[in-house]
């Protein structure tokens, strides 16, 4: 899907993607279920509690982030329904179910030369989440995040506006809140 952006869309993902190196494993060009992503960070973390030896362990809790980055000249709510349900099918194969598993992030960027002011509307109202065992194996939440370069905008879904301090950062853009109509 990646078809040739600005320089200036090309320039925020090799930040962005430098950016995640510290905290993340990070590839380009990531190729995973038939689709080839521009960019691409995955992050696991793991804490545990014992009691005076680990052979008495009170409880463990393991985070993943999974996060796929693509480019593209103009965003329209056909092209993110496509990659927010391939997000929610294909991409919901990462999720690995370890014995401590409590939570998956299914995260979605996208940058886009422009984006269509429905695709925008569809990125802030895009949910999802999957319970594990009615929550007790843990759960997956979609985080999906549209940085409109042009525009110099980022619209973001609920559990996305997580993302958005690290985007703002590295594009020097302003956050584009739902209007009031639009949260409920």
């Amino acid at each position: 899907m990646s078809e040739p952006c600005s320089q200036a869309t090309r320039d925020l993902l090799e930040r962005l993607l430098a950016a995640h190196e510290a905290w993340f494993d990070v590839s380009k060009d990531y190729a995973f279920a038939g689709r080839t992503w521009p960019g691409y960070a995955e992050f696991h973390s793991q804490a545990e509690k014992y009691v005076l030896v680990k052979r008495a362990k009170l409880w463990g809790a393991n985070v993943h982030e999974y996060l796929f980055f693509e480019t593209v000249p103009l965003l329209d709510a056909t092209m993110l329904e496509d990659l927010v349900d391939f997000m929610t099918t294909e991409a919901l194969a990462k999720v690995d179910l370890v014995p401590d598993h409590m939570t998956s992030y299914l995260s979605l960027v996208v940058l886009a030369d422009a984006a269509s002011p429905e695709a925008a509307k569809l990125a802030q109202k895009a949910r999802f989440r999957k319970n594990y065992r009615l929550g007790l194996q843990g759960w997956a939440d979609l985080r999906v995040a549209v940085v409109d370069v042009g525009a110099a905008k980022v619209y973001a879904n609920a559990r996305g506006r997580e993302l958005m301090p690290t985007l703002l950062a590295h594009a020097n853009m302003e956050a584009h809140e739902p209007s009031e109509a639009m949260r409920s």
